[in-house]
């Protein structure tokens, strides 16, 4: 059996899903980058998209459902990209700073980020929120292997729970790249990193 497509828009081409879904979070990109924030409305999107606004809601029941899928393909490729850029992946004392510090120097400079960051974003919040356990589904996706080789070789405490420490460090994260962190100096949120995680983590 053939993909099944769906119509899109009122009179566009036939797409398939996921072609649909990153029509739409692209579109919904666009709309976040122009305002500066994540307070769109579904209509924007449609209307960027160059669809109908219940060809919106096809796809995402809501715009938190549709900020929450945005934030889980960005960190998705971020966390694919940072891993396979480890200066050296087996270990976990240079590693666990690179992996925090990689997601926190990845807002200043890109206006996707930056608007999705701003404290201005409080829609971003809630969508946070209702995904927290699919954020870290993806982190561990990614840094799983890396606590196993690590926990194997004594890098990192053989007790730790692997997905309550990816939980910890998608928290650690979160709150360097809060408003009261964003603009401190790079070395100083390095800093915090290797005296309240690495050491909490690494015997």
């Amino acid at each position: 059996m053939g993909k099944t497509t769906r119509r899109w828009g009122a009179d566009r081409a036939l797409l398939d899903d996921q072609e649909a879904r990153r029509r739409l979070l692209d579109a919904a990109s666009n709309c976040i980058v122009r305002r500066g924030n994540t307070q769109i409305r579904m209509a924007e999107v449609a209307d960027e998209a160059g669809v109908v606004r219940s060809t919106v809601y096809r796809y995402f029941s809501s715009r938190d459902e549709l900020l929450l899928a945005l934030l889980l393909l960005r960190i998705d490729h971020a966390l694919e990209a940072l891993v396979g850029s480890l200066t050296d992946p087996d270990d976990a004392v240079r590693s666990i700073p690179e992996l925090m510090m990689g997601p926190v120097g990845s807002i200043p400079g890109n206006p996707l980020n930056e608007a999705l960051m701003s404290s201005e974003s409080t829609a971003l919040t809630t969508a946070l929120e209702i995904g927290s356990e699919q954020i870290v589904d993806v982190i561990l996706r990614h840094y799983g292997r890396l606590f196993e080789r690590w926990q194997a070789s004594g890098q990192l405490h053989g007790d730790l729970d692997r997905r309550e420490t990816a939980r910890w460090l998608h928290a650690a994260a979160l709150f360097l790249v809060a408003p009261a962190w964003r603009h401190r100096p790079a070395a100083d949120k390095k800093r915090f990193v290797e005296q309240y995680l690495t050491r909490a983590l690494v015997p």
